[in-house]
């Protein structure tokens, strides 16, 4: 990515803090198209490539004179987009009164004791078997009860629908009380939130149109229609259901993820409206970007706080990163669970493998569709070198596979993984071709040398963009071919006096939980005492 791009970002991220300063409503929170962050919406990646387009004047004059034009949405397309909001929002109100009438009386039992600490988390499917861990806390949870602190898991379905079977699956969990999120909104909440897009979405239009600054405007009418996406209305229902856990647990700390993403912000908002003692808690388990500017360079909005009370760092580096700009939370060196090698012998750089593990971004269509594309075209070049196309559990190959031009079955150097771990995944490969996964952190802990694919015409999320050691980036396949050949002839010695430097950022980027770990987090959210207790 170049300057201009981080450049024009940043100034639409201002942008965007001028209309949610300008429209404190709460839809606005949860407005996607109204959030910086990374990887971006494809609004704002709409957004960003017309303001590059303006400065490169690569527009004619008659489009400059027409961009001088602002386009509103229109109030038919208003209405109608709102049409649908509503009918989305009726919806969830039948699917949300299914769920009370059905699992009432257990949210009911669940809720006779308190817990001093809710983690809101994510699962993928439906869990079929009791959870020893958390895909995001690990055993956190079962860690903290160890030490008497008393939890409660809330936890959303990945799939966004509300069902039956998914919650009946959570609610069997006996380990940790576990809580299907949607259980606790109330069946009238979609629709409140559906006026208020409405509400939302004709003063984003008027203030659109009476804005004297364009790019401002600009981004007043994408958030107007962003304001009247279901995705909105699902992401403003967390601040119903995070009010609610917090008032029938009486928690003292309150848990989510820390990506800025556009539903974290109304979750922290609905905890602090229940009680304004309670502790929000964002944890920072994924990687940092330069212009996540979310988790860089939060700015409140004039009305509630766009960073949480405490802030759980990956490691050391990412500590560093937010620092600056979270000078009224509390951030703490906390780690993360994700798995690393057990001794040096099983992450050593392995060059004359030949394997390639290709891990694309977690969940975006886009970016997995680019990288597998690159990547069969690049097994074309490297037949004496393997491929293995390994996805996120949020986006199984199957469902990306309609969007591929070919398929991995076409090429007999290539092949999907579906049962094997990350980890049995590593300790096959040599390299990992990536773009803006976090898994590269951890298979640059396994040995793998990586190789970042850079495309100018694309977003660039390189997690390991400070790293000048080790991490090569390419753009095109032929540098790709040549850079993969050179280092499958490179020594086992030459290879591991380069990645011990990488390895040794790693560690400080991303480091285990530990004991301490634990202790400076209840310290954080005023448990310290109850904790030792335990």
């Amino acid at each position: 990515m170049s300057e201009e791009w981080v450049s024009i970002y940043e100034e639409l991220s201002e942008a965007m803090l001028d209309v949610r300063r300008a429209c404190p409503k709460l839809p606005v929170l949860g407005t996607s198209t109204l959030r910086p962050r990374h990887l971006l919406p494809s609004d704002q990646v709409q957004l960003v490539d017309q303001e590059v387009g303006r400065r490169n004047g690569r527009q004619s004059q008659q489009e400059g004179k027409e961009e001088q034009r602002l386009e509103l949405p229109s109030l038919w397309l208003i209405l109608w987009r709102w049409a649908q909001c509503v009918a989305f929002a009726c919806q969830d109100a039948w699917r949300l009164s299914r769920l009370r009438c059905r699992f009432g009386r257990t949210l009911l039992r669940l809720a006779q004791q308190p817990a001093d600490v809710i983690l809101r988390t994510w699962y993928f499917r439906p869990p079929t078997e009791e959870l020893s861990s958390d895909f995001y806390y690990g055993t956190l949870p079962q860690q903290l009860q160890a030490r008497g602190v008393r939890c409660v898991m809330l936890c959303g379905d990945i799939r966004g629908t509300p069902e039956i079977e998914f919650s009946s699956a959570v609610l069997c969990q006996p380990q940790i009380r576990s809580i299907p999120e949607w259980l606790l909104v109330p069946p009238w909440a979609p629709l409140v939130i559906a006026w208020e897009q409405l509400t939302t979405a004709l003063s984003l239009r008027r203030l659109a149109a009476g804005w004297g600054d364009r790019r401002v405007a600009r981004v007043c009418a994408a958030g107007c229609l962003g304001s009247l996406q279901t995705i909105t209305q699902r992401n403003t229902l967390h601040f119903y259901a995070a009010r609610s856990a917090v008032e029938r647990w009486r928690a003292k700390a309150f848990v989510t993820f820390y990506e800025g993403q556009p539903w974290e912000q109304p979750a922290w908002h609905g905890a602090k409206e229940a009680d304004p003692r309670c502790v929000t808690v964002g944890y920072q388990h994924t990687v940092l970007l330069s212009h996540n500017f979310a988790l860089m360079k939060p700015q409140d909005d004039g009305r509630i706080s766009a960073q949480p009370d405490v802030v759980l760092c990956s490691g050391h580096r990412t500590r560093a990163f937010m620092s600056p700009g979270h000078l009224r939370s509390r951030l703490i060196e906390f780690g993360t669970f994700r798995p690393f090698p057990v001794s040096d012998a099983l992450r050593r750089p392995s060059p004359g493998k030949r394997v390639v593990l290709v891990v694309p971004e977690t969940g975006i269509l886009r970016e997995a569709v680019l990288l597998f594309e690159f990547a069969m075209q690049a097994a074309r070049l490297l037949p004496d070198h393997r491929f293995i196309f390994r996805c996120h559990p949020i986006m199984p190959f199957d469902q990306l596979r309609a969007s591929l031009p070919q398929t991995p079955e076409e090429f007999p150097n290539i092949e999907v993984s579906r049962t094997r771990s990350f980890e049995e995944d590593c300790g096959r490969a040599s390299v990992v071709l990536y773009r803006g996964s976090s898994s590269v952190l951890y298979a640059v802990m396994h040995g793998l040398k990586p190789f970042y694919l850079h495309q100018a015409r694309h977003e660039h999320g390189d997690p390991l963009f400070e790293l000048d050691v080790w991490r090569e980036r390419v753009g095109s396949m032929e540098e790709f071919a040549n850079a993969a050949r050179r280092y499958a002839a490179t020594s086992e010695y030459d290879a591991v006096s380069h990645w011990e430097p990488a390895a040794a950022y790693v560690r400080a980027y991303a480091m285990p939980v530990t004991e301490r770990s634990l202790d400076l987090f209840l310290d954080a959210v005023a448990l310290s005492d109850q904790g030792s207790r335990g």
